[in-house]
């Protein structure tokens, strides 16, 4: 694997959809004004969560695919094939079950959300309820491409993996523009494009695993291969469970909070939070492109001293350029906004950038020890962080938000990824210091 070329094409995959977003947010944002652009940030929010709501099977799909890889470099390549096709078709099936659920889950919801919780003037609640029912069927083509990605990235295709990406990044920023064009300020007609993008995108993703989803060999019984099924559904469940949960969790504490801020302070100030808040969660894609690469690799390192050796040189590199990237975002952050949406826009959302761009540093590093955790098999450790932090970031950002607004919704997130860098650094160190005494008591046994 190369580790520098598939991280250049994780970035490329992240970050090329930037150049959309500065063209066509500044339009979106004055078609729609902060009230309907507010709750476009919503809907952008519910379909990025759900690409995790995907019960780990994603992150499982890379964790056994690249494994798998490794443990049969000697078997025959139709061998191999085989068993990568009995993995994936498992993992498929496991995320199109978790979309079906998602579906149900938003469109039990809409109602409320659009008319009662979010506080949503009346003249855009309609519209919100109808894109929301939307939304919802776009969840299992999301989970789907969850998986697909995950797939392609165990067998080391992030060339691929990444044209997938640019292409939903792309339109997730183009495709609002272009509706109300055509269609006015319509946010139900936005969503139908946003919907028809995944689609297309998992077409696209078969296409890409055609090798391995589509395999011609002799007919097994159906009871048989229904039972292969769910040995491997089992094999993935095993490693997803947590990554379920962390995969539920993690999301509503990325994403949640711009719905617990609508409902304290109404949809119409939420720009001044989701604007920079988007644009720094676009920022971790350089920790997050790095770390997606080095997970395939921290999986396969055998030797307990060279996983600990590329850690700590891992985590220190993703300092120094967090560090750097931090200083360049506080340098032209104000300047930026003025001049890309307006200077009362940035009057108001740079002391909030101030506090976030403060609370990306540390997210960007904890990324590292999060990757090693779970290419490990640490999954329940950061799961049961992750539903700690949930209860104590929930609390924290009402308590806040009500006290003092946006800023204080900042300062809660910051207290949040704080703490969770602790919690994974603390993790990472006590993994490596049991090897060390296992590895003590293998050499000297007792006499």
């Amino acid at each position: 694997m190369s580790l520098k070329k598939n991280t250049i094409w994780n970035l490329v995959g992240s970050g090329s959809p930037l150049l959309a977003a500065a063209v066509c947010i500044p339009y979106t944002l004055k078609q729609l004004g902060a009230e309907g652009f507010g709750v476009l940030t919503l809907i952008w929010a519910l379909i990025g969560y759900f690409n995790f709501f995907d019960f780990g099977a994603g992150r499982a799909l890379t964790y056994e695919i690249s494994r798998l890889r490794t443990a049969m470099l000697d078997a025959l390549p139709e061998a191999r094939r085989s068993a990568i096709h009995n993995i994936l078709k498992a993992g498929l099936l496991l995320t199109a079950v978790t979309g079906v659920l998602g579906f149900f889950l938003i469109m039990g919801f809409a109602y409320p959300l659009a008319h009662d919780w979010l506080k949503i003037t009346p003249a855009w609640q309609h519209d919100t309820k109808i894109a929301l029912q939307i939304t919802a069927l776009g969840v299992i083509p999301a989970t789907l491409t969850s998986g697909m990605r995950g797939a392609l990235e165990g067998l080391g295709q992030f060339k691929e993996s990444n044209i997938n990406k640019i292409f939903l990044g792309f339109c997730m920023f183009i495709l609002p523009a272009l509706s109300i064009m055509m269609h006015g300020s319509s946010l139900w007609k936005i969503t139908v494009y946003l919907v028809l993008a995944r689609l297309i995108t998992v077409a696209y993703g078969c296409f890409q695993l055609k090798h391995y989803l589509i395999i011609r060999h002799k007919l097994t019984p159906i009871k048989q291969d229904f039972g292969g099924i769910k040995l491997q559904i089992r094999q993935l469940v095993s490693y997803g469970f947590w990554v379920t949960i962390t995969g539920i969790v993690s999301p509503l504490m990325v994403y949640g909070d711009r719905f617990f801020v609508s409902a304290l302070v109404g949809a119409d100030k939420l720009s001044e939070y989701a604007i920079p808040q988007e644009g720094l969660m676009r920022l971790l894609m350089i920790p997050i492109a790095i770390c997606g690469a080095l997970m395939p690799v921290f999986a396969t390192i055998a030797s307990r001293t060279d996983l600990h050796q590329s850690y700590a040189t891992n985590l220190r590199r993703m300092a120094k350029i967090m560090a750097g990237l931090c200083l360049l975002t506080l340098l032209v952050a104000y300047p930026g906004f003025a001049w890309w949406i307006s200077p009362e826009f940035a009057q108001k959302a740079f002391p909030i950038t101030v506090v976030l761009v403060f609370g990306t540093f540390i997210n960007g590093i904890a990324v590292v020890p999060y990757t090693l955790l779970h290419a490990t098999g640490n999954t329940k450790t950061t799961a049961l962080f992750h539903v700690f932090e949930l209860f104590f970031y929930t609390a924290l950002l009402v308590v806040l938000t009500k006290q003092f607004g946006l800023i204080g919704a900042a300062f809660a997130w910051v207290c949040r990824v704080t703490v969770d860098w602790v919690l994974l650094h603390f993790a990472a160190q006590r993994l490596f210091k049991q090897n060390k005494t296992t590895s003590q008591d293998q050499e000297c046994p007792p006499s």
